[in-house]
């Protein structure tokens, strides 16, 4: 028998039934080493020694040993009521939930709830939630307004092995982001690495954009563009990237790229005010770049794309006077 199912056999004993080999949890989840052995070896192998390799190469962190190692328990994700001792942490701006499609119905009306849990689980960053969701099916992320969350009082937590709780997200903190798969996931993560460094779009056209075929990569540039966790420079950095690739010919989604550049970085009253983004919608649209009176965000068709990816312009575009 494989590591792997003693792993997941003792995730069920430590997280939710400890009956299941006559044991009991202390009021911390805390078990004793050695009955845990004894009551697993009954009918999964397991010496001190495997139980000590799997707590340390679980690729989740599942586990935790107290100091002399005669107590263990699980880290979260408990049924059964226990107190694992979480101190109340801040949160960072966004936290991230990833799921899967067919319980988007449910999340929309009733929130997030922990169900069987005695938290909801939440991710500090996107591609993390879009490998939880993906065991669901298709994937589904929602981003967490855990920053707004915190300051109107609920309280959040963070274990051992960096999973964040909370006792439940209501729909108001709640914004479904477009999830880009495996391939364009990659890509976003290369990306975060080189927007702190200087002349990042030159390094990403460099290194980056070489590796990955277009359709993925404007995926992932969606992706970034839609995603609130973002700055305005990382932004920036988007519609450099997008620019370039309609210098090169790129087959470019004119709507959308249009659309969520001048979402992040327009403004209704100054359409020419960025040159990179100006640029993009002149050339993609075919434009008279010094003399055309063209407003992207006064554009029934941009607007309508935009709100078809959740976005309404009025309410988020920077439109102050000129």
């Amino acid at each position: 028998m494989s590591d792997n199912s003693t792993s997941k056999f003792i995730s069920l004993i430590l997280r939710h039934k400890p009956e299941t080999i006559g044991i009991t949890l202390d009021e911390h989840g805390w078990a004793n080493v050695d009955e845990l052995i004894e009551g697993v070896s009954k009918t999964h192998p397991l010496t001190r020694e495997s139980l000590e390799e799997i707590v340390r190469t679980d690729e989740k962190q599942r586990y935790s040993f107290n100091e002399d190692h005669s107590l263990i328990r699980a880290n979260q994700g408990h049924s059964i009521p226990v107190d694992v001792e979480l101190e109340k942490v801040k949160p960072p701006k966004y936290l991230y939930h990833g799921t899967g499609a067919k319980f988007t119905s449910s999340i929309d009306q009733q929130g997030l709830i922990p169900k069987s849990r005695l938290y909801v689980h939440l991710s500090s960053d996107y591609e993390t939630a879009v490998k939880v969701g993906s065991r669901h099916g298709k994937p589904v992320v929602y981003l967490v307004n855990a920053e707004q969350m915190e300051t109107e009082g609920y309280a959040f937590y963070c274990s051992v092995n960096g999973v964040w709780l909370t006792k439940r997200v209501p729909v108001k903190y709640l914004k479904q982001v477009d999830v880009t798969f495996v391939e364009s996931s990659k890509i976003v993560s290369e990306l975060k690495a080189v927007f702190e460094k200087e002349d990042a779009a030159e390094i990403a056209e460099e290194t980056i954009l070489p590796k990955h075929k277009w359709q993925d990569l404007q995926q992932a540039l969606f992706s970034i563009l839609q995603d609130d966790a973002f700055s305005e420079n990382d932004y920036q950095i988007m519609a450099e990237i997008i620019w370039s690739a309609v210098l090169a010919g790129e087959k470019v989604d004119t709507e959308t790229a249009i659309g969520l550049l001048y979402y992040r970085l327009g403004n209704e009253n100054d359409p020419y005010g960025n040159n990179t983004i100006w640029s993009i919608a002149a050339r993609l649209k075919d434009l008279d770049y010094a003399n055309s009176e063209y407003n992207p965000l006064r554009d029934p068709v941009i607007l309508k794309r935009l709100a078809s990816l959740g976005i309404h312009i009025s309410k988020n575009v920077n439109s102050s006077e000129a």
